[in-house]
Order: structure tokens, then C-alpha cells, then sequence
């Protein structure tokens, strides 16, 4: 059997379109989700990565040797205690990246889908650093709890930056075993967290990107290059984040969404 590729929360939204794309490429595809893919329930593996030993407990049922991981799983705080974003967001993703890391064949990739919203975490690089200095999911949930009051506010941006920042510092862990870690950063994209990034933004904000752009991002625009990164010719793309939002920061940037 073909080594597969790990996608989690592959049964819905942006992880749901990169499997696709996956399977039409001729890869395998197992999806580590709470909830299995209605389309494809047999590529299902039971994940909650809320909770370590649950994810432990999927970890046993994942071959030992994967073409690569691909990691979008995520929630948002219109559903969810901010506590449960982040282990969901950051903590378990970080856990199940380290711990089949080795199972992923030389030359394989990892790519983790932060946000947006997380792209900024320089600004906040101390906050980020120190949840990122914890060594595991358990002193990682005590640090959340003993410092709860300087992020639990924005608790879905935080677990973002935090994503996105330990992209850096996988890339430098996955060198030793030739594999590459990158992270994509999807602006406004039509899913399930549609709702949530709304929310955070703004109702006002999230319409005018949508109006300047002439329409959320979809799934799919962000599953051609989760592809690519992950099995693609990108060998020598390592420790990178990239943004898909159709140009919006590039007009913030230069300044063209004013002319």
C-alpha cells in the first residue's frame, strides 16, 4: 500500500476541498476528524484534538510511513471556550505534528493552515513565544491557564499567531529528517469559521474585503496550494508562510485598494 497522506478536519470546508484535490491526484488520503467524511468514511480515523489522549489514540492507528501531513483542522469562539481554541488550534496540532513527524518519508512535507488573522504574530511575539517554550500539550494547558487573562480575549487570532509562528520554528525540527514545514495563512474564505473570522473583524470590515475583492476566497483556491507545498515540486520551500486572500494585504500594503 502507497503511503498516505494525512489531512485532519478533512471532512468539511478547506481540509474537505485539499482532500478532494488529493484524491484526484492519485494520492491516499486518511482523514483525522472527529466526525468522518460523508463522502468517504472509510478514509476516517477518529481524532479530537482537544483532548491528548484521544490523539495518542489515533496516532496507533496511522501507518508508520506517511507521504506527508497536511493540518487544518480548527474552531472558532462563536462555538467553543477559548481554552478549547487554543488546545484545538494550536496545542493538539502541535502535538500530532511532532509525534509523526518520524513517520513521514524523506523528502516529505508538512503544511500547517493557520490565518489570516494570525499573520501579525510578530507583534505579539513574546505572548507567542512563551506558549510556544512549553514542551508539551499538558504544560502547554497550564500555561494557558496561569496567563488566561493576556490572551483569552481573542482567543482564535491567538491560537493563529501561535500556528503560524511555530511554523519556524517545525521547519528547523523537520530539517533533520528532509522533510520541509510551511504554513498558509487563507484570508475571508467561504467555510464553517466564515461566521467566526466575521466576528472578529467585523461585520463592517469583513464586507468591505469581500466588496474590494469581489468575493470571499473558496476552499478550493486554497487546496491548489496546500498540494503543491505538500506533494508538489517545492522542494526547496521551507519555514514559509503564505497568504491566499486574492491580494487583499498586498493592496493594504502598496496601497491600491484606495486608488
Amino acid at each position: 500500500m502507497r503511503a498516505p497522506v494525512i489531512i485532519t478536519g478533512g471532512s468539511s470546508g478547506i481540509g474537505q476541498a485539499i482532500a478532494r484535490r488529493l484524491r484526484s491526484a492519485g494520492h491516499i488520503v486518511l482523514n483525522l476528524d472527529i466526525v468522518p467524511s460523508l463522502s468517504h468514511p472509510h478514509e476516517h480515523v477518529s481524532c479530537d484534538l482537544n483532548d491528548p489522549d484521544l490523539i495518542a489514540a489515533a496516532i496507533d492507528q496511522i501507518p508508520k510511513k506517511i507521504k506527508g501531513l497536511i493540518c487544518v483542522a480548527g474552531v472558532g469562539e462563536l462555538a467553543e471556550t477559548p481554552e478549547k481554541v487554543v488546545r484545538i488550534n494550536f496545542l493538539g496540532t502541535r502535538y500530532l505534528t511532532e509525534a509523526i513527524m518520524q513517520n513521514i518519508e524523506p523528502g516529505g512535507a508538512i503544511t500547517l493552515v493557520a490565518s489570516s488573522a494570525g499573520r501579525d504574530w510578530i507583534n505579539n511575539r513574546q505572548m507567542v513565544e512563551n506558549l510556544l517554550k512549553t514542551n508539551d500539550f499538558s504544560t502547554g494547558n497550564d500555561w494557558l491557564e496561569k496567563n488566561k487573562d493576556a490572551w483569552q480575549e481573542d482567543a482564535y487570532k491567538f491560537s493563529k499567531q501561535c500556528l503560524a509562528a511555530y511554523t519556524y520554528h517545525a521547519a528547523g525540527q523537520a530539517k533533520n529528517l528532509n522533510l520541509r514545514v510551511n504554513c498558509i495563512n487563507p484570508g475571508i474564505t467561504e467555510t464553517r469559521l466564515s461566521g467566526n473570522f466575521r466576528d472578529l473583524i467585523g461585520h463592517e470590515n469583513y464586507d468591505r474585503i469581500t466588496r474590494l475583492m469581489g468575493r470571499a476566497g473558496k476552499p478550493e483556491d486554497v487546496a491548489g496550494l496546500a498540494e503543491f507545498l505538500t506533494v508538489g515540486d517545492a522542494a526547496w520551500i521551507n519555514g514559509v508562510e503564505i497568504t491566499v486572500d486574492g491580494g487583499y494585504h498586498a493592496g493594504m500594503v502598496a496601497g491600491w485598494h484606495e486608488e
